[in-house]
């Protein structure tokens, strides 16, 4: 009966105002208005902590003059809000005789109540996590193909062929993606755009032929280069998605996994979005976040920020950094100028490899992985090396471990 409806209660972890925000967030997603927000909040603060647990009634029962009072609204207005809601299966609503609500809580437990029960909400708290991360995955993608699109129509201009441009015309004659905020439609452009530069990618390109003689061309006389920033000839490395989550903190480390796509690997396009997340949690303001993501990119900022929370985190060690703002700064300087935080990442990847391979590639009778040889050359920016923390994996791990670092070289 539903005046002893109970619930699964809430996923480890989950607070009734983590659900809360998360609703906040997926509210769109859901269909819900303002109206219905305040009324949820207004029903999740005459609740207690203890009535989300699994097994437990979690419901209150005020009138709706009572709530419409308390939340200086019209009662027809709370009426039609629950009543909404009760359709969308948040709420189930209960009465007594002649339309009453009551309930009664014994030792902090409800024994049974009459009024608005809450177990559909409680119960569906998974499924609300995964609309707000979907909805905070699908803003930022926005946010990048706002950005994106504008490149495209520029590639599309720039190759001179008219019915490219022609074509371009059509899929989005405003030129202007500034003005689009759904993501599908950003999506919907950026795919036929793809599509429509491809079709000419592979087309031969005329080259002009000069009516001069190979010899009549003076040699080219020696230029001066700076060494400092000339390149090597290797190739820049790259960290996968893979490598970024092993050598994260793990508070680095769970809020990029947050940011996953449900039931996929955390990939470039998820990271910086948690990892401006973290920078605020870390105390780095985000005016200086995003000056650093538009100097560097998102993905080298994500990785700056990486080196200096891991040395931030290594209390009582000679490595230790006091300032993480000021870590952050003089590496994403360094690296702008020699793309050194990631050269040293990398550099730890292939010391592990090294251990692994001395130790048979198996880890030693602790179940630890050993640590890495390699160094974090944080010391460009003033701060002393980092070494990569000691992390209990299980043997399975390993293998893994062994894969990323010979992709590193």
């Amino acid at each position: 009966m539903t005046h002893v409806l109970t619930h699964r209660g809430l996923p480890d972890g989950m607070t009734r105002w983590d659900l809360y925000g998360l609703l906040v967030k997926a509210a769109k997603h859901f269909g819900l208005t303002d109206t219905m927000l305040k009324y949820l909040r207004f029903a999740i603060s005459r609740t207690q902590d203890q009535d989300y647990a699994a097994g437990r009634i979690c419901a209150l029962w005020p009138s709706v003059s009572e709530t419409a009072s308390q939340l200086e609204a019209d009662p027809r207005q709370i009426a039609r809000a629950e009543a909404r809601l009760a359709e969308l299966g948040f709420i189930v609503k209960s009465s007594a005789a002649r339309c009453r609500r009551y309930g009664v809580r014994s030792e902090n437990v409800i024994r049974y109540a009459f009024g608005i029960n809450l177990a559909p909400l409680v119960d569906r708290a998974g499924e609300i996590e995964a609309a707000a991360r979907k909805v905070c995955f699908e803003k930022e993608e926005a946010k990048r193909l706002r950005l994106h699109i504008p490149k495209l129509l520029e590639r599309v201009r720039t190759s001179g062929d008219a019915s490219a441009e022609e074509a371009a015309e059509v899929i989005l004659p405003s030129r202007r993606p500034s003005r689009i905020w759904r993501y599908a439609r950003l999506k919907e452009i950026a795919d036929a755009l793809e599509a429509l530069i491809e079709t000419f990618a592979d087309a031969s390109v005329a080259v002009e032929m000069s009516d001069r003689c190979d010899a009549d061309v003076a040699p080219r006389e020696g230029r001066k280069t700076n060494s400092k920033r000339s390149s090597t000839g290797q190739p820049e490395p790259r960290l996968t998605p893979a490598q970024f989550c092993i050598l994260a903190s793990p508070g680095f480390e769970d809020a990029v996994r947050q940011y996953a796509p449900p039931g996929a690997p955390p990939d470039w396009r998820t990271i910086p979005a948690a990892a401006k997340d973290w920078a605020q949690v870390r105390g780095i303001p985000a005016g200086l976040w995003q000056r650093q993501v538009d100097c560097l990119g998102p993905e080298k900022a994500a990785i700056c920020l990486l080196v200096a929370d891991r040395n931030a985190e290594r209390n009582g060690c000679a490595h230790h950094v006091d300032d993480l703002r000021r870590a952050f700064l003089g590496l994403a300087r360094n690296t702008a100028a020699r793309g050194s935080a990631l050269h040293g990442l990398v550099g730890e990847l292939q010391g592990l490899r090294r251990q692994l391979h001395d130790r048979a590639t198996m880890p030693d009778a602790s179940g630890h992985a050993p640590r890495s040889g390699g160094e974090i050359a944080s010391h460009t920016a003033g701060e002393p090396p980092l070494r990569s923390r000691q992390r209990r994996l299980p043997e399975a791990t390993v293998q893994v471990f062994r894969e990323m670092s010979e992709g590193a070289e």
